[in-house]
């Protein structure tokens, strides 16, 4: 987690030292003309500092008033799956305060982790939190899974925090990916999802799948990243044909595209736009592999091989050599199936 610390005043720029003491991966911020840290980056004004950097970190930790914070960052919030996480600490460092992202973005994690570090009261007002019930979203983050139907969260939620009916089910597929563990140091119980059926069909549901199921409207998916997708295709092809595949693809072996692991390809496409943007809109990670790694698992796994593609960049298998190794395994879910001027084989990725 990518951490910025900014203070305004001379106590608040003393206490930024200690707190990024505590942390990894941290830049300090400080006022211009304090003079009192070893290591800073000054600046001159914080409304400009906020509209160049609120992007470019996971977590913004502000040493001075909350109403100061509230007024700098209101303009750059657009949602809380993408804000960062936000904390206001004051400069005396008596309270560490989640103001913004307290579960997908952790900021409740990291108010409580900066309280720790320098003796204060971190201060959490998510329902779910100060009620001590788990949160679907907190489950999501904890366990690495995509949410998928986004608005159901604050219904599932605010169903845990009123006391009602919650039930989380695991698919049976995914328990050697020890899941229900995790899941049980949060308090939570997940069930098999082939007992879904015996439960009132009203009650709200919490389902971790990668499967496509058909969706009921008190219905929440979490989605594990179980799949790697491995793409050849031609130059100038664009982002929405490559993610119409893909779509299709896993519709093909009945599984979500929100289970996409990453993304692979052949370094002959690494500039190849289409395939860039495609894999900026998907949110997932993208890897390109050397021919001579592509032939060696060509040659390993007996991959059929095109002689025409073979000729035009040096090796005749691309979408599942890079697949298989991407997942670093050898289950092959989709073998090398074409589209229009693109070819996509899908795998297992192995277990993390």
């Amino acid at each position: 987690m990518k951490i910025a610390v900014i203070s305004v005043t001379n106590a608040g720029a003393r206490l930024s030292e200690k707190i990024a003491q505590s942390l990894n991966h941290v830049d300090i911020y400080a006022k211009a003309g304090r003079n009192l840290l070893k290591y800073k980056n000054e600046y001159h004004s914080l409304s400009e500092l906020i509209c160049k950097i609120f992007r470019q970190y996971d977590g913004l930790v502000f040493i001075m008033a909350t109403g100061i914070v509230v007024r700098v960052i209101a303009p750059f919030i657009q949602d809380k799956r993408s804000d960062p996480a936000v904390v206001v600490v004051d400069e005396t460092g008596n309270y560490a305060i989640s103001l913004l992202s307290g579960h997908i973005g952790g900021a409740n994690d990291l108010a409580r982790m900066i309280a720790e570090s320098i003796q204060a009261i971190p201060i959490i007002t998510t329902a779910t939190d100060v009620n001590n019930k788990p949160a679907a979203d907190v489950l999501a983050v904890k366990l690495g899974l995509k949410i998928e139907h986004f608005d159901m969260i604050k219904k599932i939620n605010a169903a845990l925090v009123n006391g009602d009916a919650v039930c989380f089910f695991l698919d049976s597929a995914l328990q050697s990916w020890d899941y229900s563990n995790k899941a049980a140091e949060l308090g939570i119980e997940l069930h098999e999802l082939n007992t879904m059926t015996a439960i009132n069909h009203d009650d709200p549901v919490v389902v971790i799948t990668d499967k496509l199921l058909d969706v009921k409207p008190n219905q929440l998916l979490l989605r594990p990243p179980t799949l790697a997708v491995g793409i050849g295709c031609r130059r100038g092809t664009t982002k929405q044909e490559i993610l119409d595949a893909i779509h299709t693809a896993c519709t093909m072996i009945k599984k979500s595209i929100n289970s996409i692991a990453v993304i692979s390809s052949t370094v002959v496409k690494q500039d190849e736009l289409g395939l860039l943007e495609a894999v900026q809109a998907l949110n997932v990670p993208v890897k390109f592999f050397n021919h001579e790694d592509i032939a060696d698992t060509i040659n390993q796994n007996n991959l059929k091989v095109s002689s025409f593609v073979n000729e035009k960049i040096g090796v005749g298998n691309v979408c599942e050599a890079a697949a298989l190794l991407a997942s670093q395994s050898n289950k092959i879910l989709l073998p090398k199936t074409k589209f229009s001027k693109i070819t996509i084989a899908i795998t297992e990725v192995k277990l993390p």
